[in-house]
């Protein structure tokens, strides 16, 4: 008889309480996209909350998931030597949408390292994900600093 009132209430309720899912199934930014997976497949969800610290950053749905895996797939090739990391990566920044004009990179090891100036967290974000995707990277050092908005504005004006 519960689960039938719990239905009722979840069905017809005018409150957010009413029809929210009261056990929620949460991950952290740091989670890997296998563990997300096995999350959603155990508990029969299609989408996740992330946090950090108990505050809400994000959703990770399905469709997300199945994005950063097929991308991470198409991305694993056969190792590849420094000059030809640094290449790939050189390509994977000019093609990613992000000002990489004050962006150097060095690549040793395998492990490479950015360093510079973007006009935004965003594009520093993009680089290590550009980084961390190109085959054969076993680890990044991301120096890149963000212009401050007084800097972006005298860049914009030379640039008229």
């Amino acid at each position: 008889m519960q689960a039938k009132a719990l239905a009722y209430i979840k069905s017809h309720g005018g409150q957010a309480t009413d029809v929210m899912t009261p056990n929620v199934i949460s991950v952290s930014e740091d989670t890997a996209l296998e563990e997300i997976a096995d999350q959603l497949e155990k508990h029969r969800i299609k989408r996740t909350p992330v946090l950090r610290d108990g505050k809400l950053l994000g959703i990770v749905s399905r469709a997300d998931l199945l994005h950063g895996l097929v991308a991470r797939q198409a991305a694993s090739a056969p190792t590849a030597g420094d000059s030809e990391i640094r290449t790939r990566l050189q390509a994977e920044l000019g093609g990613s949408g992000m000002q990489n004009t004050f962006v150097s990179v060095a690549v040793s090891g395998g492990v490479v390292h950015l360093w510079g100036a973007v006009e935004s967290k965003a594009e520093k974000q993009a680089a290590q994900v550009a980084a961390e995707g190109v085959p054969g990277v076993k680890g990044v050092h991301n120096q890149i600093g963000v212009l401050p908005p007084s800097v972006r504005t005298a860049m914009w004006a030379f640039e008229s």
